[in-house]
């Protein structure tokens, strides 16, 4: 009996620690959204008094996004102007911008982000000083904002690459396919052809 209620206690501190180290980092990765993305398949949001819905792509949407891709793809590459994002990066380099080394910055900031987070799980689960887990969170949401910063100066510099112009287009065609909204209780899709999108503000 008694070897019965420790193996319940252990169970429980185990439960309860590891509740407290998803609660103490939540505020630095918010998994919420992720994870209700990930359960019901679906994100709901309120614009302009309409009730819109995302649902997962079915694989024949897959395909026809995949088939997009590769038409606009094509579509670029035959005009002279349109430049791959290599031909960019060379052309930056000559101006004096490192691309490359930006990206090999950013992985070396991602590398010691993972390695902090590791810690600070292991510094809450064993119950570490606040002040010293404050500190430790503090450090990489430095990280993550020079991160952020770096990838939006890589996104103005690339911006007119075809990888990018693609991915826009691309982007804007899946909301087409994917995205729903609520009219009379029941739900439609949001644009009946893909120029429609346009109207709503999506520009690609």
């Amino acid at each position: 009996m008694e070897e019965k209620i420790e193996n319940t206690v252990d169970e429980k501190s185990i439960e309860d620690k590891v509740k407290k180290i998803k609660d103490e980092i939540k505020d630095i990765v918010n998994m919420d959204e992720i994870e209700k993305i990930i359960k019901n398949n679906e994100i709901e949001f309120t614009l302009n008094d309409i009730e819109y819905k995302v649902v997962k792509p079915t694989f024949q949407q897959k395909k026809q996004v995949n088939e997009e891709r590769i038409k606009k793809y094509t579509e670029m590459l035959q005009v002279p102007t349109n430049l791959l994002e290599a031909d960019l990066i060379k052309l930056y380099k000559k101006r004096g911008i490192d691309v490359d080394e930006m990206d090999k910055q950013d992985q070396s900031i991602e590398k010691k982000r993972n390695s902090l987070m590791e810690k600070l799980g292991k510094m809450i689960a064993d119950d570490k000083i606040k002040s010293e887990i404050d500190k430790l969170k503090e450090e990489v949401k430095n990280l993550i904002a020079q991160q952020q910063e770096n990838a939006m100066r890589r996104a103005v510099l690339l911006d007119t690459s075809i990888e990018t112009q693609v991915n826009v287009h691309v982007y804007t065609y899946i909301a087409f396919l994917i995205t729903e909204k609520k009219q009379d209780d029941k739900w439609i899709k949001a644009w009946n052809t893909f120029d429609e999108i346009r109207q709503f503000g999506i520009q690609h």
